[in-house]
């Protein structure tokens, strides 16, 4: 289920405009060429910035997000005809074969649920090629990040052309630490799961 921030489509157009340094996506991208990456999937790909910088450099990449208007934001943006993009979640995909499967950002937080997660997880090690790889990330608690989540230093006003000036929470501030992990073995227990995506592009091809 995306959250109604990404649902809403003028509150999706106004995301990358709010979170205009994503210096963060650095480290992945040095991953992508470290493991020499030539096919990626993106889980919660959002309004496609990472999957975009992957597709510029000759990569091939899915991304898949529950929220149609982030999608629709990825698809506008050039070279958004690059990206195969899928309207769903990690728990039921077409069949891939990718040699990297990442999480960016905040997406493996937004998993809560233990079966949501499991679910994600299979999802993930389905569509890896064999010695294939899960990258994400999440916060080390010991940096106690939670200590600049207020408005004396987190507060910021953003002007955006059309929109007027915005207020709202800089996401500034230590960036959560980078795991790897590699996919995860055969043996793996199934899980079932109701969930659907939709394949926006081509639902007859696969890698």
């Amino acid at each position: 289920m995306a959250d109604e921030i990404f649902v809403h489509p003028r509150l999706a157009a106004l995301y990358d405009p709010l979170e205009p340094d994503r210096g963060d996506l650095a480290p992945y991208v040095r991953l992508a060429e470290e493991f020499g990456a030539r096919r990626v999937l993106d889980i919660g790909c959002g309004t496609g910035v990472f999957a975009l910088l992957l597709a510029d450099r000759g990569i091939e990449v899915v991304g898949v997000d529950p929220a149609r208007a982030s999608l629709d934001v990825a698809r506008a943006k050039p070279g958004g005809d690059r990206v195969r993009w899928i309207r769903g979640d990690a728990a039921a995909l077409p069949p891939l074969r990718v040699d990297l499967v990442t999480m960016t950002a905040n997406v493996a937080q937004e998993i809560v649920a233990p079966d949501d997660w499991q679910a994600t997880l299979r999802g993930a090690h389905e569509a890896l090629r064999p010695g294939g790889h899960l990258v994400f990330e999440t916060r080390d608690p010991a940096r106690r990040a939670w200590e600049a989540w207020n408005r004396e230093r987190s507060h910021r006003v953003t002007t955006i052309p059309r929109q007027g000036a915005r207020p709202h929470r800089s996401s500034a501030g230590p960036r959560p630490a980078s795991l790897t992990a590699p996919a995860r073995p055969a043996s793996a227990p199934q899980l079932a799961s109701s969930r659907r995506a939709w394949d926006d592009s081509d639902p007859g091809s696969a890698w």
